[in-house]
């Protein structure tokens, strides 16, 4: 991370370039020629009713990347960049539970082996750095019905030039979840290892403040460090030909999606749990932001895409798995897995040439499915992956959701929107009901 005040200068000019992408006419152009979006909020979830953003079981991801302002002493959050389909469609893939494998060891500072993810959610407790932070005495979090998983894939952009190192962490916020009540946990698996961590929407914030949703670690022997990006080609100058980048040659160096391999990618999996106190929500609309024409200055550079190889950097502090709870799993819903291939960019140009690429890599995880479309908007589709339960919006989630997130955050409409505008932009404008239009007039008028 930059110290000096010419070292920020110079990675915020990469940073705000890469971010800048979610507002590049040229880049989502590109994008939409094969059907995809670029984002800065992804919707992960595993139900939504049908023709809404609303869902008894939704999630919010985004990539966030902190740099500290030597001049203000401030550190300063920004989102990057994801390219994956459509968010209110939420085009999923269902495939075979027995098509992903993990790697395990790390969290117990032992030599990585694979397993299947089947074999992991059997018996959980076998890769958990404290068997005993999860209450009580199941082992297993598989249901009946996990013939099936819930996927969906994604390039993930990150502020790296040349010789350099990025510092992010996937973050998750959950709009069922609160303190001592998760209804998810996730698993983050990397060529590094696997952590496992129940979401709170309250634990392991950022030096620069509250955000939207809690950030997600990688577990080093049971302590908690944020990931890192490298770009492919410096990671194999440095290593030599002690690291082969050829997955076909190297079968265990990365989790495996679908056949899909390699030091680039990482999957988030999300696991059901039941609730003591069940409630139903709303979410909030992807930062779009305006769409800014193409400068001059922008129209000279070129892309410098390349594969980013994800790692982990310093730990922080003890890593947090279960939290004391007694988790069970909600069978009412599907495992969610979304698959990541992380790009490395200095500037946010994007080439025709990189867009084919990434929508080739996210085809060929769909090209695996038995089932391929929108549980969204396709009505009763009698996928496995379709959730038990009632498939229209409710009238009451908005106000249940705002009372929620008070008492789990102390942090009130206002402050939430407030927050999450200087998140997003002032431009981004959220899908929701009247009220929440309103009370966005309100904090103009304030």
């Amino acid at each position: 991370m930059a110290t000096g005040v010419s070292d920020y200068q110079e990675y915020k000019s990469v940073i705000d370039g890469t971010v800048s992408m979610t507002s590049n006419r040229r880049a989502q152009e590109l994008a939409q020629r094969f059907g995809l979006n670029i984002l800065n909020v992804t919707w992960e979830d595993t139900g939504r009713y049908h023709g809404s953003a609303v869902g008894p079981n939704i999630s919010d991801m985004t990539i966030q990347v902190q740099q500290r302002n030597p001049n203000t002493e401030q550190y300063e959050l920004n989102l990057m960049p994801v390219i994956r389909h459509p968010n209110f469609a939420d085009k999923t893939a269902d495939l075979s539970l027995d098509k992903f494998f993990l790697l395990v060891g790390n969290e117990k500072g032992e030599s990585l082996e694979r397993v299947s993810l089947r074999q992991f959610l059997g018996n959980m407790r076998r890769y958990m750095s404290e068997p005993d932070s999860w209450a009580g005495e199941k082992t297993s979090l598989l249901a009946d019905r996990d013939r099936h998983v819930l996927v969906s894939a994604q390039a993930c952009f990150l502020p790296i030039p040349k010789g350099g190192i990025a510092e992010f962490n996937p973050v998750l916020f959950n709009y069922q979840s609160y303190e001592g009540d998760p209804a998810v946990l996730t698993i983050l698996a990397t060529r590094e290892g696997t952590s496992v961590t129940i979401i709170d929407n309250k634990r392991d914030g950022f030096e620069a403040g509250m955000t939207w949703g809690q950030r997600l670690f990688f577990n080093q022997d049971g302590d908690r460090a944020s990931l890192t990006g490298q770009r492919e080609s410096d990671f194999q100058a440095a290593n030599g030909s002690a690291i082969d980048s050829n997955p076909d040659a190297n079968p265990d160096i990365s989790p495996e999606a679908a056949g899909e391999k390699g030091l680039n990618m990482v999957m988030l999996i999300q696991v059901p749990l039941k609730q003591k106190n069940p409630m139903r929500f709303d979410m909030l609309e992807e930062a779009d932001g305006a769409i800014v024409p193409q400068s001059a200055a922008e129209s000279v550079k070129k892309s410098d895409v390349e594969a980013a190889v994800i790692g982990h950097g310093e730990v922080e502090g003890p890593f947090t798995e279960v939290d004391g709870l007694e988790i069970e799993r909600d069978d009412r819903f599907p495992i969610r897995v979304t698959v990541q291939f992380y790009k490395a960019t200095s500037n946010g140009v994007v080439s025709e040439r990189d867009m084919k690429e990434i929508n080739d890599q996210i085809s060929r995880v769909y090209q695996e499915a038995d089932y391929v479309g929108s549980l969204v908007l396709d009505g009763d589709t009698g996928r496995p992956t379709e959730y038990d339960g009632p498939k229209q919006e409710p009238p009451y989630w908005w106000d249940a959701f705002w009372q929620l997130h008070e008492a789990n955050t102390g942090q009130s409409p206002e402050e939430a929107l407030e927050m999450l505008r200087r998140l997003l932009g002032q431009n981004w404008m959220p899908r929701s009901p009247q009220e929440l239009r309103q009370k966005l007039e309100q904090i103009e008028l304030d």
